[in-house]
């Protein structure tokens, strides 16, 4: 099996493929975006798991999300949360200027930056 086109490093501690579409594998990515993660694992002193980054028209309705979805526009990501850790999570989100810093389902937490 050949190497897959979105498997780059794109900083210190992400690389692209964890950001593509899960049904398709195109990526659209802001680098404020990756610039904030990284920010965010810096803080945090631990790794941050992509869940869902980019999202494609059709899988953002297959998984039932807003219209205006910022996953869309390659501004969002979601991340892995363990519960002990949420709150200090979403506290450090804010603290590093994400616009959006929503609790989600099943240890989920939605950040979202301008553009």
């Amino acid at each position: 099996m050949g190497a897959r086109i979105n498997d780059f490093a794109l900083s210190a501690h992400f690389r692209l493929r964890e950001f593509e579409c899960r049904c398709c594998g195109t990526v659209k990515l802001s680098a404020r975006l990756v610039e904030r993660l990284e920010a965010l694992r810096a803080r945090r002193g631990a790794p941050v798991l992509i869940t869902s980054g980019y999202r494609c028209p059709r899988h953002n309705a297959a998984v039932g999300g807003v219209e205006n979805s910022r996953h869309m526009r390659g501004t969002a990501a979601d991340i892995r949360v363990e519960p002990d850790e949420l709150e200090r999570l979403v506290e450090l989100a804010r603290g590093l200027g994400f616009v959006e810093v929503v609790r989600g389902r099943k240890r989920h937490l939605h950040l979202a930056v301008e553009g």
